[in-house]
């Protein structure tokens, strides 16, 4: 094998490959990127056996076809400190050199019948939709994610693809967030629950680009195509929860602010509240929102905003950081709080919940 092409697309991609990557794998053969080179292209595979990764890169000049492995650590590593503009990769028997201007790398490579096989398309089911819609959703939902191991299916996001829409929902019981995006597909019967490193790649590789994302969906895998490059992930087995059947239908108070208002006084409150206390107690009544906060050690605070709201004067306490994750949701100059009490769900949303919500379980204060 033997390949010419510019170090800066190369780094790029390995950079991709690194995220695919466990160095810690017990199966050594993982822990390299395969180079294959064809006619006109070369294309990096990667995988953990979980999530796996195939990019082709078309500026490339291929002397020699073939198939090596390199550990990609080390590659990556090395095309981030080289200068030169171009990179010459060199593979024959059982080495590997890297050419970079007057500087030369040999590298020991691994038997490339040795790299596992990876996976084809997913299924039958397909599912097509803007690349940023599908970015902008897991920035949404993503946070309300299980982190904690052994959540098993609270430990990822829940896709429900509809013929018009594809649906989103994270929670880890305690906040849940809901996302509704246009995109063309039809139903299926099974839970396509998706692992945090799956999402994140496949978030990673959309990038900035404007391009579609096609989904490939089957009951235990999903592989994402963006601009030719393709991210396969193992679902996540176990049952998702019935989230809808946990919303609350009777929330009877409503106020609504400012979003960048709230999220300052959310941000100012915090900075009294303590490990044992970390929460804040909302006191809402006609036009006025106040914050309060108290950290034993450090001392309390109090802060003001106007809202919009008529009703009684009531108090409801959460924990700030749990609001401020809420809050990144929110695209709008206003966001809306339905409550109710100590004991139900506060839900939050930019004024069509069908869209996006975000749920947060109070807080007894």
């Amino acid at each position: 094998m033997h390949v010419t092409t510019a170090r800066e697309q190369l780094a790029e991609a390995m950079n991709l490959v690194t995220s695919v990557v466990n160095q810690r794998s017990t199966n050594p053969v993982t822990q390299n990127v395969c180079l294959v080179a064809e006619k006109g292209s070369l294309e990096l595979r990667a995988t953990d056996l979980e999530c796996s990764l195939r990019k082709k890169l078309s500026e490339v000049d291929v002397k020699k076809p073939g198939t090596c492995l390199v550990q990609a650590g080390l590659l990556a590593g090395l095309l981030k400190d080289i200068r030169s503009d171009t990179v010459e990769i060199v593979a024959n028997a059982g080495k590997v050199e890297l050419r970079a201007g007057r500087d030369k790398f040999e590298l020991t490579s691994a038997d490339p019948e040795e790299f596992p096989k990876l996976p084809e398309k997913a299924g039958d089911t397909n599912v097509t939709m803007k690349g940023k819609d599908f970015n902008d959703a897991i920035r949404k939902v993503g946070r309300s994610v299980a982190q904690e191991k052994g959540r098993y299916a609270l430990n990822g996001v829940l896709l429900e693809p509809g013929k018009n829409s594809l649906e989103f929902c994270g929670t880890d019981g305690r906040r849940l967030g809901f996302v509704k995006v246009a995109a063309k597909g039809k139903e299926v019967k099974f839970q396509v629950i998706v692992p945090t490193k799956g999402y994140n790649l496949i978030t990673k590789v959309i990038g900035a680009a404007e391009e579609d994302i096609q989904l490939g969906i089957s009951e235990t895998r999903l592989v994402a195509n963006i601009a030719g490059t393709e991210v396969s992930t193992q679902l996540v087995e176990g049952q998702f929860p019935d989230y809808r059947s946990v919303i609350p239908k009777d929330l009877d108070k409503t106020f609504t602010i400012a979003t960048e208002e709230f999220r300052s006084a959310l941000n100012r409150a915090k900075h009294l509240t303590s490990v044992e206390s970390q929460a804040v107690k909302l006191e809402i009544k006609t036009g006025e929102l106040t914050i309060r906060s108290k950290a034993p050690a450090h001392g309390q605070a109090e802060v003001n905003a106007e809202i919009e709201y008529k009703g009684p004067e009531t108090a409801i306490g959460f924990d700030p950081q749990y609001l401020l994750q809420g809050l990144d949701g929110i695209d709008a100059e206003k966001v809306t709080i339905e409550f109710k009490d100590k004991e139900t769900g506060a839900v939050m949303h930019a004024g069509d919940r069908a869209k996006f919500y975000y749920l947060v379980m109070p807080i007894d204060i």
